[in-house]
C-alpha cells in the first residue's frame, strides 16, 4: 500500500518471520551459537525461552537455514494438544505421502521412517514453536518416544518463561534433568531499536534518518520496550498512517496516532512523550511499596462499611431486617434466571464491509482449531502464520468471516478471542438460494488476479464473480467466487482439481 510513496522494494516490517531480515546483535549471536553448539554435539534437549514478540520464532525460522545437509530440521509452530496429531505433523513435515497412509499407526511410521534416516547417517532437529502450552499427554509420551527412537532426534523446546514452570511441576522432573542447554532470550535495547529499525529499512533500500525523526524512534522504543514484533507492527502503523496523510518523515505526532490506534478508544494513556517528563517525580520503591498498602487498607475498609450501610438500608425500606434473608447475598432463588442476552444486530457490529456470500453459514459444520487470546503485539496475519504456517489475503479474509465482530483487518485487541476455523475443501463451498452451489476461491488485494481463473479450463462455462470486500478505513480486498454448480460432489471435485493445481492460495504448501 504505502511502499510506492517510501520507495521501498518491499515492506519491511512484515509479521512474519523472514530469515533475510534477520538482525542479530550480539545477545542474539551468542545464543544463535549456543543452541547450534548443541546440535553439533547432539544434545537431546535444547529450551529457549523468552517474552512473547522477542523474535524467538524468527531467529529459529534463520537457524533452520544455516543447518547442514545431514541434518534435516522441522519446525513445529503450535504445540498438539495429542501425541498422536504431533507426530502426524512430523511425517507431514518428513515424508507428506507417507503422513496420508492409514494403515500404520502415526508412530510406528515415524519410527520407521528415523530407522531410514539413520541408515543414511542423518539427523532430525524437532523445534517446537509456543513450548508453553504443550499439553500434559504429548510432553509425556516424548519419553516414550525417545526411549524407541534411534538416537538422532534433537528436540528444541521454544516457548515463553511459562515453559520454565511447566518444567517444575510434579512428573517432568525427567524432562528437566535431561534439557541440558537452558536459554534465555532478551528483549533489545534502546540502541539495538534504533540499529534493528535501520536495518530493516535498509534491506528494503532506504534509512531510517531519512524516514523517522530521532524523538519519533525514542518514542518507538518507550512504547515497545525493545520487542521485534512490537517494533514491526508499530513502525508498520507509522507508515499506513504517513501514506494516508502524505507524510514523508515520521514523526511523534504520528507516532501517537498510532499507539492511539493500537490502545484502543478506552485506553487512557498519556501520551509516552509526558511520561517519559515526569518520571523522575515518581516516589522511591520503599515509600510507594508502603503508600500502596496504606491506600488498599483504606480501600477495603470503605467497601466493607459501603456494603454494610447499603444492606441496612435495604433493610429499613423492606421492613426489620431478618438473618435468614441474607442467603440472597450468596445465591439467587431457585426460581428466578438471569435475563436473555439481547440478540446482537449486523448494525451494531460495524463490519467495513460484509461479504454478500459469505462463508459464516458453515460455521456451525467446521470445527476450529482453536479459540485463541490475543496477546500484545500479535495480528491476525501473525495468527496465521502460527496456525496455517503461512499468510496471505485468503487465510486473513476467512478468520475475518468467523470473526464478525473485528473491523479492521490489521488491528486486534489484548485478550480478545479469536475463532481460528479449520481449514477444509467443504468450507470452499456456498450454497445458493436456489439449490445450486458456487465455490469461494479466495481473496486477493487486487481485482487483476482473476486472470489466471477466467482462463483456467477447469472453469470454463462458469461465472467468476468479483466481491469487494473492504477490510480497514483504507483498504479494500477482493473476493472471487465460481458458479454455479448443480451439486456439491461437483463443486467438491473442482476444489480438489484447483487445488491440486495450486490455485487454492489457502492450500498451497507453507515456504520452507
Amino acid at each position: 500500500m504505502y511502499n510506492g510513496f517510501y520507495g521501498f522494494s518491499e515492506k519491511p516490517f512484515e509479521t512474519i518471520p523472514d530469515p533475510r531480515f534477520i538482525y542479530l546483535t550480539p545477545h542474539h549471536q551468542d545464543l544463535l551459537d549456543s543452541v547450534i553448539g548443541g546440535i553439533k554435539e547432539q544434545k537431546e534437549f535444547i529450551s529457549v525461552t523468552g517474552a512473547a514478540g522477542t523474535g524467538k520464532t524468527a531467529l529459529f525460522y534463520y537457524l533452520l537455514t544455516t543447518l547442514e545437509k545431514k541434518i534435516k530440521g522441522v519446525f513445529i509452530p503450535r504445540p498438539f494438544t495429542t501425541f498422536r496429531d504431533f507426530v502426524r505433523n512430523i511425517l507431514l513435515e518428513l515424508d507428506p505421502a507417507a503422513a496420508h497412509e492409514d494403515k500404520i499407526i502415526p508412530f510406528d511410521q515415524l519410527i520407521n521412517y528415523l530407522n531410514q534416516m539413520s541408515a543414511r547417517d542423518e539427523r532430525l532437529v524437532l523445534i517446537i514453536d509456543e513450548a508453553q502450552s504443550l499439553s500434559r499427554e504429548v510432553i509425556e509420551e516424548l519419553e516414550i518416544f525417545f526411549n524407541r527412537a534411534p538416537k538422532l532426534v534433537q528436540i528444541i523446546f521454544v516457548g515463553q518463561t511459562g515453559f520454565e514452570d511447566k518444567l517444575n511441576s510434579p512428573g517432568l522432573r525427567w524432562l528437566k534433568q535431561r534439557i541440558k542447554i537452558q536459554l534465555q532470550m532478551k528483549s533489545l535495547s534502546e540502541e539495538e531499536s534504533s540499529d534493528y529499525i535501520n536495518h530493516r529499512l535498509r534491506l528494503v533500500g532506504r534509512n531510517a534518518l531519512e524516514l523517522f525523526t530521532p524523538k519519533a524512534i525514542s518514542m518507538i522504543y518507550n512504547y515497545t520496550q525493545g520487542t521485534p514484533l512490537s517494533l514491526n507492527i508499530l513502525c508498520d502503523n507509522a507508515f499506513r498512517v504517513g501514506y494516508t496523510l502524505s507524510r514523508k518523515s515520521i514523526d511523534v505526532d504520528i507516532i501517537q496516532k498510532v499507539i492511539n490506534e493500537l490502545e484502543g478508544p478506552g485506553s487512557q494513556k498519556a501520551p509516552l512523550h509526558s511520561i517519559q517528563q515526569t518520571k523522575t517525580l515518581w516516589p522511591s520503591p520503599v515509600r510507594l511499596k508502603v503508600s500502596l498498602k496504606i491506600v488498599s487498607f483504606a480501600i477495603l475498609v470503605l467497601v466493607c462499611l459501603g456494603g454494610l450501610i447499603l444492606l441496612v438500608r435495604g433493610g429499613f425500606q423492606q421492613g426489620s431486617v431478618k438473618w435468614g434473608d441474607f442467603k440472597t447475598l450468596k445465591s439467587p432463588p431457585d426460581d428466578t434466571h438471569p435475563p436473555e442476552p439481547k440478540p446482537i444486530s449486523p448494525e451494531s457490529l460495524k463490519l467495513p464491509s460484509p461479504p454478500p456470500a459469505s462463508l459464516t453459514a458453515k460455521r456451525k459444520e467446521d470445527p476450529f482449531i482453536e479459540i485463541a487470546t490475543v496477546k500484545a503485539g500479535e495480528t491476525i496475519s501473525f495468527l496465521s502464520q502460527k496456525y496455517y504456517r503461512m499468510t496471505h489475503t485468503t487465510l486473513v479474509d476467512i478468520i475475518l468471516d468467523f470473526n464478525p465482530e473485528i473491523t479492521n483487518a490489521h488491528l486486534i485487541l489484548v485478550n480478545q478471542e479469536i475463532k481460528i476455523p479449520r481449514i477444509t475443501e467443504e468450507l470452499f463451498i456456498i450454497q445458493s438460494s436456489e439449490s445450486t452451489y458456487k465455490i469461494y476461491v479466495g481473496t486477493f488485494s487486487t481485482p487483476d488476479i482473476t486472470k489466471i481463473y477466467r482462463g483456467e479450463p477447469l472453469l470454463g462455462g462458469k461465472e467468476i464473480e468479483i466481491i469487494p470486500r473492504k477490510v480497514s478505513a483504507q483498504e479494500t480486498w477482493y473476493r472471487v467466487e465460481v458458479g454455479k454448480f448443480d451439486n456439491k460432489g461437483e463443486a467438491l471435485k473442482v476444489i480438489h482439481l484447483l487445488k491440486e493445481k495450486g490455485l487454492l492460495p489457502s492450500f498451497r504448501k507453507s515456504p520452507q
